[in-house]
């Protein structure tokens, strides 16, 4: 696989080029989704102060990003939403919650010009690497079921543990969409 895989604190990254990715990453969703689902300040306040990135380069460039954190701090799900949400402070994670103790994997980001050659297969890989080293029993996302991405991280072995339906309007969508929350154990 191409790219150099680095996993780099949050206050260490360049928030601006990850934010672009981000955003460039997330406009293939624009039939579905108005804005912009990051700026640089947002990424960091919604990314908190225990997150890292995985940040994969090649020759210098950005070509992949994810977000990695205890995944106590995104159990409500309003701090995962686009640029503009308000996002409350992380309350803990309700006991026998299946993301309780988990290492969280979310806005995961991939150059157009990358995709589908297994760069986000493998920071999914790397993220449940750390999980693992890290004595986290398993890896929890959230994605939204019209992005289409339920079906990929089900054939990595993630389940679907909760679905919430919300209407056109919620989170910039222009269309009713399901959040579902899913999690693999490691």
């Amino acid at each position: 696989m191409p790219g150099t895989f680095r996993l780099v604190p949050a206050r260490e990254i360049d928030a601006e080029a990850v934010a672009r990715l981000v955003n460039r990453a997330y406009a293939r969703y624009r039939h579905l989704f108005a804005g912009q689902r990051t700026t640089p300040e947002e990424l960091l306040l919604e990314a908190g102060p225990d997150a890292r990135f995985i940040i994969v380069e090649e020759t210098g460039r950005l070509i992949g990003s994810a977000l990695i954190a205890p995944a106590e701090r995104f159990i409500e799900p309003d701090m995962l939403g686009p640029s503009g949400t308000p996002r409350p402070e992380p309350a803990g994670v309700p006991k026998g919650h299946p993301w309780a103790g988990a290492l969280y994997f979310g806005m995961a980001a991939v150059d157009d010009d990358r995709v589908n050659q297994g760069i986000g297969r493998a920071m999914v890989a790397l993220a449940e690497e750390v999980a693992r080293t890290e004595g986290h029993p398993a890896v929890g996302l959230g994605t939204v079921r019209e992005f289409g991405l339920v079906p990929y991280y089900e054939r990595l072995g993630y389940r679907v543990i909760h679905e919430a339906d919300h209407p056109a309007g919620h989170w910039d969508f222009l269309v009713p969409h399901r959040y579902c929350e899913l999690v693999k154990r490691v």
